[in-house]
């Protein structure tokens, strides 16, 4: 018997382990902007060894994700804004005006996830002459167990949040109504069947 629990218990131990490590690999909702801003970003100053930034006031995470991006591919790097010199610099400016993420029913504990991230960007060359202006569009789409939801936003970013779907309506009259006449029906044959034996 103590044999038994145990094998049990350590089946329960690497349910939890393999539910949280699959919960580790989900991209949260902020990761997901990341990513689409560098898809969209990413290669435009290709040929720029040093780089003027004038990036969106909003979604500073993508901004510090490009920044991480551009670093490690040994870019000097100023922000237009703090930057004191005339010198002659490519400057690379973006503007994000549509950042969202839904979420539709996939299944009873699944939903299906899809964000969208839209910007414009100009980038201008050392004599301020456009080299390229563009709209970018990216989307992405998933999914992700409904109760994992929670960890996949940010309270601070409005654009990582989303409402879920309602419940549908078959489900939230009738399911409950099901599991109280099933749990009656299971009592029901049970003291039958006991009263039967007793006879």
């Amino acid at each position: 018997m103590k044999y038994t629990l145990a094998l049990l218990f350590a089946g329960w131990g690497g349910l939890g382990l393999s539910a949280s490590s699959s919960a580790q690999e989900l991209l949260t909702n902020m990761q997901i902007f990341e990513n689409l801003g560098i898809a969209c970003l990413e290669s435009v100053p290709a040929e720029a060894d040093s780089l003027v930034l004038s990036p969106s006031a909003n979604l500073p995470y993508m901004t510090g994700a490009l920044i991480r991006r551009w670093q490690k591919q040994d870019k000097i790097l100023f922000f237009a804004d703090s930057l004191n010199t005339q010198d002659p610099s490519f400057l690379l400016s973006w503007e994000v005006f549509n950042a969202t993420i839904s979420y539709m029913r996939a299944g009873r504990k699944t939903l299906s996830r899809s964000a969208e991230l839209n910007l414009r960007y100009t980038y201008l060359g050392l004599n301020g002459e456009i080299l390229s202006r563009n709209t970018c569009q990216q989307v992405f789409s998933d999914q992700v167990r409904k109760s994992l939801i929670p960890e996949l936003e940010s309270p601070s970013y409005p654009e990582t949040q989303a409402e879920l779907p309602p419940q549908h309506w078959i489900r939230r009259h009738f399911e409950p109504v099901i599991i109280a006449a099933a749990t009656g029906l299971a009592a029901f044959l049970f003291f039958n069947l006991r009263n039967d034996r007793a006879d």
